[in-house]
């Protein structure tokens, strides 16, 4: 009887270590985990990688996830490497993030600001400034304008003083300005941009009559477009 007693007493101590062991491995696996993603370590430094996919080589500070982004953002030497759908989107010194329109945000660094879908790898820019009006974005380089869309349709070349979204119903155009005068480019089933009307008496009347300010913006018109 206390031989049986000993050896029940034994087996429960020996069960009771083993679980201890298993649910600290556990921990420690789950630990290495970010997401769907594993962490890896080397000396001192971190890494992601997927199954057997490396997505970041172990050379980063700090990776964390951050979920209002659907992303994981690696640091390594001041500078941000922002991963989603298991690819490394872009890398930038990122001062700040804020929200632009649907799932898109404006990423600020030093001197430029990207324009980057969360939780993709579609990112526009960097570029001196960026302006998104639904889906066309606004690009300025060196103090010149010009428009793509967010799908990376380009829509007019970075060369213009003055840009608008033209708007009457669900019709849209690209209004634009340059030393020659105003023109328009076509939006519906155009890729690269087709200018369609260019400077002309009749279209400095009506631009006038709009009475626009500032350089950028959105302004609904009566014209067929």
């Amino acid at each position: 009887m206390k031989q049986k007693l000993f050896f029940g007493v034994l087996f429960a101590a020996l069960f009771v270590a083993a679980m201890s062991v298993f649910t600290s491995c556990d921990q420690k696996k789950e630990a290495q985990k970010i997401g769907d993603y594993e962490l890896s370590e080397q000396n001192g430094k971190f890494g992601l990688k997927e199954g057997t996919h490396a997505i970041l080589a172990p050379e980063y500070d700090k990776i964390e996830a951050a979920s209002e982004y659907d992303a994981i953002l690696a640091v390594k030497d001041n500078e941000t490497t922002v991963v989603a759908k298991g690819y490394a989107a872009f890398s930038a010194i990122i001062d700040s993030i804020a929200p632009a329109e649907g799932d898109f945000f404006y990423v600020y660094s030093p001197g430029k600001v990207r324009l980057w879908q969360k939780g993709t790898s579609n990112v526009v820019g960097p570029f001196t400034d960026v302006r998104l009006f639904g889906d066309i974005v606004f690009l300025n380089d060196d103090g010149k304008w010009g428009a793509a869309t967010t799908a990376h349709n380009g829509l007019a070349p970075r060369k213009f003083d003055k840009i608008f979204i033209v708007k009457n119903g669900d019709k849209l155009a690209v209004l634009v300005k340059d030393k020659s005068g105003w023109a328009m480019y076509d939006k519906d089933g155009v890729t690269d941009g087709q200018r369609y009307n260019t400077s002309s008496k009749a279209l400095e009347k009506q631009i006038k009559a709009l009475k626009l300010t500032g350089d950028v913006g959105v302004v609904e018109v009566k014209w067929q477009l």
